[in-house]
């Protein structure tokens, strides 16, 4: 990770990072989707590597929110693939 931009902004993703992959009191991820793509990236990479992967991945949702100006929800990628797939209209080809 680059240390360029603000100081507070990379502290601020980064502890939204540290807080998505934990799990609460009863053992449930925060986020399955963020926790399952760590773990994912933990067998081949350093931790600190995953988590920088996670935090990038925070990056692009957060711009997301902003372009769409959408709420957040958690969805899975598989859920996520079937509403891209779908048709973006009514009119066939």
């Amino acid at each position: 990770m680059s240390k360029r931009g603000s100081a507070i902004a990379r502290r601020v993703i980064h502890t939204l990072a540290l807080q998505s992959i934990s799990t609460s009191r009863t053992g449930e991820a925060k986020n399955p989707v963020l926790r399952d793509y760590y773990l994912k990236k933990c067998e081949s990479k350093p931790k600190l590597v995953a988590m920088g992967a996670v935090a990038y991945k925070i990056c692009n949702m957060i711009f997301a929110i902003l372009r769409n100006n959408k709420p957040f929800e958690i969805i899975k990628p598989e859920d996520h693939i079937k509403q891209y797939n779908a048709p973006k209209c009514g009119i066939a080809a």
